[in-house]
């Protein structure tokens, strides 16, 4: 199976105050455990932080691992050789995804900067999971 890479801020969890979880980020963390994909938060705020939030939200045991958004390379984007094994499949999920790395298998996502029960910023990453998700296309946000 694959990793999936979750930003945290601006993109799981609400920019402004830190303690709003995005809607679908729970079902969407329990689909991707059920088919044994390996969950990742990055963050970078660090691995200590991305682990806190995903504590405060209760959501810490959907997640295999935290991890900082340490080093970039010499283009400015973000290494993962310190947390992702060569050949080993991965998606980035991103608000920001001109920071990941070039060739990235990347799921842009539009920032969550406040709580927002309507938000269907994940819709995109959900349907690449395989996850079921009422609606059609156009419904995204």
């Amino acid at each position: 199976m694959s990793y999936w890479v979750f930003d945290v801020d601006g993109c799981l969890v609400d920019s402004l105050t830190g303690t709003s979880l995005r809607p679908g980020t729970r079902e969407l963390l329990i689909h991707l455990r059920n088919q044994q994909h390996t969950v990742i938060w990055w963050s970078a705020g660090g691995k200590d932080y991305g682990r806190g939030r995903a504590t405060q939200l209760d959501v810490h045991d959907l997640v295999d691992g935290f991890y900082g958004k340490e080093h970039r390379d010499h283009q400015g984007r973000y290494q993962t050789d310190h947390f992702l094994d060569p050949g080993r499949e991965a998606v980035f999920v991103d608000d920001r995804p001109e920071d990941m790395p070039v060739g990235a298998m990347v799921i842009s996502v539009a920032p969550y900067i406040v709580h927002n029960p309507h938000d269907r910023g994940l819709r995109h990453a959900a349907e690449c999971a395989g996850l079921p998700v009422a609606g059609s296309e156009s419904d995204r946000a």
